[in-house]
């Protein structure tokens, strides 16, 4: 029982390790250039008018683009509702998809800087905007979003929010010169970001965050990733079914490109739960249930840097993890074996 417990210990540390830096938008007091909000959007209405409420309530001015990308749910009626200006991009064989619509809406964008802004993002407060560029310190910055829970099924993403973010190599304890870049809020100036030539470079990368960094890094620009906690958030998925086909998508290919170093520390990090609750059903005494509740508070604060995830869930971290490994499962399996998804009524070739 004691080797248990100094194993949960153990992977308590990993966990410490691995998530060791916590970079949060911190504004400045500086003037901030023009700025062009770019919003690709495809069957998005349901997302649409939260962004573009939050949008509205800035303190500061801006250009918005929505770019309708073959939707068919009245996403531009919605976008036009709010006064953005709707653009469609032309239909290719070749090329299609969000990086698509964000490169014609850059191409349409005359502004110092240009904000790529996923539909299901919320700016949380009137200085959200201002706050990110004023953090802009040039090359390319990317925001994960603080990710807003709702119902319950929600709370099993909380394992997929924490890899997403730890699995970009740059957030533990030894500096990684690693380039790690996030999709859902990505921020560069609009020469930058036709020097390194954008979301075209990335147009044959799954999961462009990556294709982005790649590019600015090999012109010898600052690729720089930071938490949305208190600035930005969103609600990524509004049923079940959705958030599974949505992590399956591409969770594998991510999972690819973390160091072995970091999946490993990972791993170990994860297996605490199993092992925590082992402990705590075989012990029968006080000690398994202080390592149980340690690893979970543990577990409670580093998931809270990431979404609104319940005391509750970390409690249960281990049926969050089995969710995690069922879906997991599918995303290699489509990822690797299939080597296509599906999403959005569109077919991905891997």
């Amino acid at each position: 029982m004691i080797i248990a417990g100094i194993l949960v210990l153990v992977t308590m540390c990993a966990g410490s390790f691995v998530f060791y830096r916590k970079p949060y938008i911190k504004g400045q007091q500086t003037e901030t250039g023009s700025v062009t909000v770019i919003i690709p959007a495809r069957d998005e209405a349901h997302n649409l008018p939260h962004l573009l409420t939050s949008l509205k309530q800035q303190d500061i001015p801006y250009v918005c683009l929505v770019i309708d990308d073959g939707s068919t749910d009245g996403t531009a009626a919605i976008a036009r509702q709010f006064d953005a200006t709707v653009l469609t991009p032309p239909k290719r064989e070749d090329w299609q998809g969000k990086s698509a619509a964000c490169y014609f809406g850059a191409e349409h964008a005359e502004t110092d800087y240009l904000l790529f802004l996923d539909a299901d993002v919320t700016l949380d407060h009137p200085q959200a905007l201002k706050n990110l560029l004023t953090c802009y310190d040039g090359g390319l910055m990317t925001v994960q979003p603080y990710h807003i829970t709702r119902k319950p099924y929600e709370q099993l993403s909380v394992w997929f929010n924490l890899l997403t973010v730890v699995g970009q190599n740059i957030f533990a304890a030894v500096t990684s010169n690693a380039a790690a870049a996030f999709g859902p809020v990505v921020l560069t100036s609009r020469e930058c970001y036709f020097e390194t030539g954008g979301h075209y470079e990335a147009r044959d990368q799954l999961i462009e965050g990556f294709g982005l960094a790649t590019q600015f890094t090999q012109h010898h620009l600052p690729v720089t990733a930071l938490l949305g906690k208190e600035n930005i958030s969103f609600r990524m998925y509004d049923s079940f079914k959705a958030m599974t086909k949505g992590w399956a998508k591409h969770f594998a290919s991510g999972a690819a490109a973390t160091k072995p170093w970091v999946m490993a520390l990972i791993v170990i990090w994860m297996l605490g739960s199993i092992i925590s609750l082992g402990l705590l059903f075989y012990s029968h005494n006080a000690y398994g249930v202080t390592i149980y509740l340690l690893y979970s508070l543990h577990f409670y604060m580093l998931c809270r840097r990431v979404g609104r995830f319940s005391l509750l869930t970390a409690l249960l971290s281990s049926i969050a993890f089995a969710y995690f490994l069922y879906v997991f499962t599918r995303s290699f399996i489509n990822t690797f074996i299939f080597k296509k998804v599906k999403w959005k009524g569109r077919n991905l070739k891997l």
